[in-house]
């Protein structure tokens, strides 16, 4: 992918046009996720857009954003865009998008990267052969088997680009039988930032959490339907592979609703290295770069988002709204308002 065509471009601010702080932050990323850019400028694309579909606008609404972003550097007012999310968003019942009330970025994320898979989403043939011949294998057929169902429905590669596979199982308590393998697909991945031994220092320690297995016993024991008896099973998270994109939120916000959570996370900038989580194959393969982060500064009774995006020429741009700055200290991209974190798999 030649990165090239980027190179002195990409410092367009997008003007808030009442509390749309969160849409600007997130697409700034998404402008900068070439991966995306290039396979939405592919001349095929074209030809797979369901014009019927209501998302399907928000598609070319974004393409023709996109393309006035990248024409210069200045300041864009993106209204045409924000009113198109408005009215897909009333369409879809997505009340939350269709005013100028604050939101949660990654939520809007969800909705728009659906909007583009719906575009251009169709059914595909997928084939699962070879011979099992270990417990990777066991799990590799049963992922396998879960994709085959979804694909077949509908496929777009939006699920390469940014969706991943992670593992739930149920296992005897002395590690001996597993009773339950259940793969799902995932987007965004939401990690703990506290357990009952405190709070997280690290991303490494967001992801411990996350994967620490539960032990279920005594009255809390699992039941098993096959025996109709309780048993005494480790409940345990795992990841088949993770995305080329990996779309990452920092769970700030208490379950009420009531607190955020300021804490300062160490989070790796130029290697991110993920391969103890991986129960399938190659998994010295998933390392990752950061170059994305969507801050939100303020509460859980509102807030602004910024964002730090970097760029094809590997310097780190800050996106306030209109506003667009160099980040001449590193240092300064990792703090305890940093929300939402997107990373690019290396060598990908």
């Amino acid at each position: 992918m030649d990165l090239s065509k980027y190179y002195n471009k990409g410092t367009t601010g997008l003007t808030n046009l009442g509390n749309t702080c969160f849409l600007n932050s997130c697409m700034q990323v998404l402008n900068h996720t070439y991966e995306l850019n290039y396979f939405l400028d592919s001349a095929n694309l074209k030809k797979r857009i369901k014009k019927d579909l209501p998302d399907s606008t928000i598609l070319s609404e974004w393409d023709d954003l996109r393309n006035v972003m990248w024409s210069g550097n200045g300041i864009v007012t993106p209204k045409k865009f924000v009113y198109n999310v408005q009215q897909i968003a009333g369409i879809k019942n997505k009340e939350l998008f269709t005013g100028w009330a604050q939101n949660d970025m990654p939520e809007f994320l969800l909705f728009f990267i659906d909007c583009i898979h719906n575009s251009i989403s169709k059914g595909v043939t997928m084939k699962i052969s070879g011979n099992k011949e270990n417990d990777v294998d066991d799990i590799a057929v049963a992922c396998y088997k879960m994709l085959k169902l979804t694909y077949e429905k509908e496929y777009s590669e939006i699920m390469n680009i940014f969706y991943g596979v992670y593992i739930s199982e149920i296992i005897s308590k002395d590690g001996g039988k597993r009773h339950v393998l259940k793969p799902e697909q995932y987007f965004i991945l939401d990690l703990p930032v506290m357990d009952e031994n405190g709070f997280a220092k690290t991303l490494y320690d967001c992801f411990d959490i996350y994967t620490k297995p539960e032990i279920l016993e005594g009255d809390n024991a699992w039941f098993n339907e096959t025996t109709n008896q309780k048993e005494d099973i480790k409940k345990q998270i795992s990841f088949w592979n993770f995305p080329n994109i990996l779309v990452i939120v920092l769970k700030r916000f208490t379950p009420d609703g009531n607190q955020k959570i300021n804490t300062l996370i160490d989070i790796p900038i130029d290697n991110l290295d993920l391969s103890k989580y991986i129960r399938g194959y190659h998994a010295s393969s998933y390392k990752y770069q950061l170059y994305g982060i969507c801050n939100h500064i303020g509460g859980v009774m509102g807030g602004h988002y910024t964002a730090f995006v970097r760029n094809a020429e590997m310097k780190w741009l800050h996106f306030n709204d209109a506003n667009v700055d160099i980040v001449q200290n590193t240092s300064n991209l990792i703090s305890p308002m940093a929300y939402c974190l997107f990373y690019r798999k290396k060598n990908n």
